[in-house]
């Protein structure tokens, strides 16, 4: 990438900056540390441009600093983060799987309801069956008493 020449007023002093950011960006920042600079002249008796430089790199530095610990406690939050969908994803899948193993369960239970009911209604048509025999048998036993009873007599 080729390094962008920026001239830039800071403090009142012009500087000329080469570097391989935009323009834009080069003039952003420029004005940040002017913006630093002009803050902390409003909290000393020193207006020399050295001493202000010096403090304003301080507390950019300090801002540098916060920032890294924010960047280094918001990854251990991604990874934590991730970890946490991992185990979710984990139990996400278990549940599909206990989900379809259900499923099957029910659809195996559907065919042996029918199977029984099959069965069920085979029996009741014997059962019919018995019972009309029975009905039959007893018939003729009674026309057989009947018919003994006749005889005896």
């Amino acid at each position: 990438m080729e390094d962008n020449k920026v001239t830039v007023r800071i403090y009142g002093q012009e500087y000329t900056i080469s570097g391989e950011r935009d323009t834009d960006t080069i003039q952003e920042i420029a004005a940040y540390v002017d913006e630093k600079m002009r803050e902390i002249s409003k909290f000393t008796a020193s207006n020399k441009a050295g001493a202000l430089a010096t403090l304003a790199c301080v507390n950019i530095t300090d801002e540098v600093f916060s920032l890294k610990e924010e960047v280094a406690k918001l990854s251990e939050e991604k990874i934590q983060l991730e970890n946490d969908a991992q185990h979710y994803m984990k139990l996400w899948d278990e549940a599909k799987q206990n989900f379809i193993q259900y499923k099957e369960g029910a659809s195996k239970a559907d065919e042996n309801k029918k199977e029984i009911e099959e069965y069920a209604a085979k029996l009741e048509g014997k059962v019919k069956e018995f019972e009309s025999a029975y009905f039959d048998l007893q018939m003729e036993n009674i026309q057989l008493k009947d018919e003994l009873s006749k005889l005896k007599r």
